[in-house]
């Protein structure tokens, strides 16, 4: 297999594996507007970062044929390649084309998940405003007890 063809298996390897990533991040956003299942999420986000590592071998795997045939890493020399041996185009186009779109949902996900966040923090506040002011910066100690306790006020769960 020459340099030129092992660059192409290795390009629709990224394509595969890119296809693969936007699926799992499509589950994301299915997971982060529905009820909230945090072990669908945790799951989610292992098969994230196992396909990440993937991409990174195979980026690295990428750069190392083209440094083979004399061009330079990353997405300039790709476009070199792309350009002198026309087999290439096409795929090189098809993976930018999906990385496109995987950035896009992963910015969506982003998005939702600094809505997430913004609430959880927002109803914090509310519940430490109800456990006696700004001063307090706790709301329960680890008995699931106030942290700063009244005369006469009952804790939420029995010791």
């Amino acid at each position: 297999m020459s340099t030129v063809e092992s660059l192409q298996a290795c390009m629709k390897q990224e394509d595969a594996l890119i296809t693969e990533f936007a699926a799992i991040l499509e589950a994301e956003t299915e997971v982060l507007v529905g009820p909230g299942d945090i072990d669908a999420l945790h799951d989610i986000t292992e098969r994230k970062s196992g396909i990440a590592h993937k991409l990174v071998e195979l980026s690295q795997t990428r750069d190392a044929l083209l440094a083979e045939i004399g061009l330079p890493a990353g997405h300039a020399g790709t476009e070199q390649a792309a350009a002198q041996h026309p087999q290439l185009s096409g795929v090189w186009q098809a993976l930018l084309s999906k990385s496109a779109s995987a950035n896009e949902i992963n910015l969506r996900n982003g998005a939702l998940i600094d809505v997430h966040l913004r609430y959880t923090q927002q109803s914090l506040d509310a519940l430490r405003g109800l456990g006696g002011g700004p001063a307090s910066t706790s709301t329960y100690d680890a008995q699931g007890r106030g942290t700063r306790s009244a005369p006469g006020r009952k804790p939420i769960v029995a010791g």
